[in-house]
């Protein structure tokens, strides 16, 4: 197997660190689940989030076309289907606006199926994958080996930062904490509608 050059291995880190730094409609249900709930439910959605990119960048990497293909073929169903879940995420959480330590925190379980069905609501994310790696391949005739790799690298970073923004999100959380409970929950509402925007606005390219 031809080895990836490390300039190539470089550029490709800044790009995933470009791209982890970029809000979407995953970041957003982070930040708004932090938001509401605190660092623990923002740091399970995420993991949540990762579970589903690693399946995704599995698939890329296994060569799974036809995988791809019925994503692809079904983009505008899944990614309203997405959207529709955020809007009825948010709806729920400016409902409960101001209610702090009253309102129910969600389980385990519930965290971590939020991020896993808001990453696979997401179908963009998978085609750019299946465009994106192949760009850093130098081993045209056995290209598994180095998009496994590529993968990996890509999943780390993405975990480090979505965990970043829900660190982040919680602290935030904590400076609003008190009288601004309400506008905290109400700003998070509004991320989760601002992902659902986002997702809506894809295209194929």
């Amino acid at each position: 197997m031809a080895m990836i050059s490390v300039e190539s291995l470089a550029l490709f880190v800044v790009a995933c660190v470009a791209l982890a730094a970029t809000p979407g409609p995953n970041v957003a249900l982070i930040v708004g689940t932090s938001l509401k709930h605190g660092r623990r439910a923002g740091i399970l959605t995420a993991t949540g989030v990762n579970v589903g990119l690693i399946a995704q960048l599995a698939l890329v990497a296994a060569g799974l076309a036809y995988v791809v293909e019925t994503f692809s073929r079904n983009f505008d169903l899944v990614r309203y289907a997405g959207a529709a879940y955020l809007i009825w995420l948010a709806v729920l959480q400016w409902r409960g606006a101001g209610a702090g330590r009253e309102a129910p925190m969600p389980s385990a379980r519930a965290a971590f199926g939020r991020g896993l069905a808001v990453a696979f609501a997401n179908p963009k994310t998978l085609l750019f994958h299946a465009a994106f790696l192949p760009q850093f391949i130098t081993d045209k005739a056995d290209p598994v080996p180095q998009i496994a790799l590529l993968a990996a690298v890509f999943a780390a970073i993405a975990l480090v930062g979505d965990v970043l923004w829900a660190v982040a999100a919680d602290k935030a959380r904590a400076a609003l904490a008190g009288r601004f409970t309400r506008i905290a929950d109400r700003v998070s509402a509004g991320i989760l509608v601002g992902g659902a925007a986002l997702l809506l606005a894809a295209g194929r390219r």
